[in-house]
């Protein structure tokens, strides 16, 4: 199979964990002396992604003070200008093959930038890194799985609830609603139709998906009151025509608005420790601007909530274990960690078709639910790269095999340990899956296995390291809220629905043990 080129490829708003800023930045560029400030909290949430955002409003809803952590800084949205684009960020891409904050590489001059891209001898990962997480830095995919896949991922849980409870919860708060037949329509969407065709054609389940984008501000963008970003393909970092719902502008403000939540931007977690007499201990680095370290921060807190992603959730609970600062912490912490059976796909060679715009937002998906190998399920992703003949999805299934994270207390790093041998099954899934695609519409499959994942999940995962509500065995006032929890898979399907649905099912538990 032929492979897409790599330069080109990377300047695609596909490639969404590549073509951006670095996250944070060294702890190593600060001064001698620093000031120390010192907080209480009752609960203290650790990362404003989809899990962390969620229970920072449902905590602040019961009443209960909360403070709220998060590594990177506040993209607002304030009118065009607001956030980096591809434009300004694909010409200077780096990439380290250590955790960011310490080798940092800023990719927008002067600033903490957006993403983290952590290169792992295994897998690649893309995560975000500022206030609202992934939501600034993803395609607005709001996919919900198919019950079998769901099922295989997570039989503990009832799909059920989720259909008619949490999902519908999370979509009512941020979901603009599937893609609209009028904007389908238009010619920067031609794309998608034929990615329609040639999916249906094959047999497959075709889906409008959810997003958390404003169909009346694409709309704007497409008889030019607006300026283009979304309907162009630029969709992924924020967007600049302030189409997309970002958690910020929902849970986020929503939280605030309540009056018991504090939110702390630019607090790099570095440091947690039980308390003999209860609570923990979090430390943080805080940052300016440009990354430098200003001062230390120490909150006491009686409950911790971790919603820092799997990655990070599960680094930090790894350190806090091998290093003794949390005393109990589980055997099974850093176990079934996951890629969400991620790999990204494309056809080559279709026809011109597919030219000259490929609009966004991602919003179409198609199941393959009669694969002999297992259910699969692709998100076609709109793209810059060879546009008048490729087109790219995220092929999506549930592993074979997670993998266990380890951690490295001499050099202070995890290593993820992914092993693509072991999961060969699920390829052969998702290849087949693409091959009845070719058939049905034409093209060379071309595979990117190279980019790894944007959707890590797991490493302190539902049933082995925590219960159902997210409560860490062996400790007590210790819960894990975001994709961390879920074991490696959401279902074939992208998982950021699955995360904050999942939350809230999570802080409906909690909320009546804490309050």
């Amino acid at each position: 199979m032929a492979k897409l080129n790599r330069r080109k490829f990377l300047q695609s708003s596909a490639a969404a964990g590549v073509a951006a800023a670095s996250s944070v930045a060294s702890t190593a560029n600060a001064g001698w002396f620093r000031k120390t400030t010192r907080s209480q909290t009752k609960a203290l949430v650790i990362g404003s992604g989809f899990g962390g955002s969620v229970a920072t409003l449902r905590l602040a809803e019961a009443g209960i003070q909360t403070m709220l952590l998060e590594r990177g800084k506040h993209w607002k949205y304030e009118g065009e200008g607001s956030y980096p684009t591809l434009a300004e960020t694909g010409s200077t891409l780096k990439i380290n093959d250590t955790v960011l904050w310490t080798n940092p590489s800023p990719l927008i001059p002067g600033s903490m930038g957006m993403v983290e891209y952590f290169v792992d001898s295994s897998i690649a990962v893309g995560c975000g890194a500022c206030l609202g997480g992934g939501s600034v830095v993803y395609g607005g995919v709001l996919l919900q799985p198919k019950r079998e896949a769901f099922e295989d991922a997570m039989p503990f849980l009832s799909y059920t609830d989720m259909d008619q409870v949490y999902y519908p919860r999370v979509l009512n708060r941020i979901s603009g609603g599937p893609i609209p037949d009028d904007v389908l329509n238009h010619p920067n969407y031609t794309a998608k139709r034929e990615f329609i065709k040639s999916a249906e054609d094959a047999g497959l389940e075709v889906v409008r998906s959810h997003v958390s984008f404003d169909w009346d501000v694409i709309r704007e963008e497409l008889n030019g009151t607006k300026p283009q970003y979304a309907s162009v393909d630029e969709y992924v970092f924020g967007c600049n025509s302030g189409a997309k719902n970002t958690l910020d502008r929902n849970y986020l403000a929503d939280a605030e608005a309540t009056g018991n939540v504090t939110i702390n931007p630019q607090h790099l977690v570095t440091d947690i420790q039980a308390n003999s007499g209860g609570g923990y201990s979090v430390t943080c680095d805080m940052l300016d601007e440009k990354g430098k370290i200003t001062g230390k921060h120490v909150i006491e807190c009686d409950y911790l909530f971790m919603g820092a992603g799997s990655l990070h959730t599960t680094r930090l609970l790894l350190r806090a274990k091998e290093r003794g600062d949390i005393p109990g912490l589980n055997d099974q912490v850093g176990a079934e960690w996951g890629t969400n059976g991620d790999e990204l796909m494309g056809r080559n060679d279709i026809d011109t078709s597919t030219a000259p715009i490929q609009g966004g937002p991602p919003s179409i998906a198609a199941f393959d639910t009669e694969n002999p190998y297992k259910l699969t399920g692709y998100m076609h992703s709109p793209t810059s790269v060879a546009k008048e003949f490729t087109q790219l999805q995220m092929g999506m299934v549930v592993p074979d095999q997670n993998s266990r994270v380890t951690y490295n207390r001499w050099t202070d790093k995890i290593k993820l340990n992914w092993d693509r041998d072991a999961n060969e099954n699920s390829h052969n899934a998702l290849v087949h899956t693409m091959e009845k695609m070719v058939q049905s519409g034409g093209g060379k499959i071309n595979e990117a296995g190279w980019f790894g994942t944007w959707h890590p999940l797991g490493g302190v995962a539902m049933g082995s390291a925590c219960d159902l509500s997210g409560k860490v065995y062996g400790v007590e006032g210790l819960y894990v809220v975001d994709g961390a929890a879920i074991p490696g898979s959401s279902g074939s399907a992208n998982p950021a629905l699955t995360i904050a649905a999942n939350a809230e099912r999570m802080m409906e538990e909690i909320i009546p043990q804490i309050s």
